[in-house]
């Protein structure tokens, strides 16, 4: 099983809720990639490289990416994350406005603001405006996870990962 994190930048720095997306996703396996794509994003994949739990990180840059679109973001993202069994993203107005696309070109469900990760298939998240935790179940063979970063501490950063 392994997993895919969508690191959310600005072509400069890493944010923080990346972080936290990332001890998400080492809950779920030791396989962890992280996807960089931007322009001229050099300083963002040497800190992705970094981040601990994080086995490969991938990047790609484009002079159309400069802007970080949602739209063209999701379509690299469904092209490459296709090998993972979890794309995992922060639950930001920019991971919230990927997620969806990228479960919609995967004909998948997404899951929003996971506060929880029981297993590979079953997460905890709010509902009813946050009044109430329901604990969903997904069986689709890749699942899209936005992930409440307040919820999970963040990944450390003494890592050596392998940028590719």
């Amino acid at each position: 099983m392994s997993v895919l994190v969508i690191a959310e930048h600005n072509n400069a720095l890493l944010k923080s809720a990346t972080l936290n997306t990332t001890t998400a996703a080492t809950t779920l396996s030791n396989e962890v990639d992280m996807l960089v794509i931007g322009y001229e994003c050099i300083n963002v994949i040497m800190q992705a490289s970094k981040v601990n739990g994080v086995c490969r990180v991938l990047t790609c840059e484009a002079e159309h990416y400069r802007d970080l679109g949602a739209e063209n973001i999701a379509a690299f993202i469904v092209e490459h994350g296709r090998n993972y069994t979890h794309i995992l993203m922060p639950s930001t107005p920019w991971g919230k406005s990927i997620a969806p696309r990228v479960a919609a070109l995967l004909d998948v469900a997404q899951i929003s603001d996971v506060v929880a990760i029981k297993s590979s298939d079953t997460y905890v998240r709010p509902t009813y405006a946050g009044n109430v935790l329901t604990t969903v179940r997904c069986l689709d063979p890749v699942t899209v996870l936005t992930i409440r970063t307040t919820n999970f501490e963040p990944a450390g950063l003494e890592n050596q990962a392998v940028v590719e």
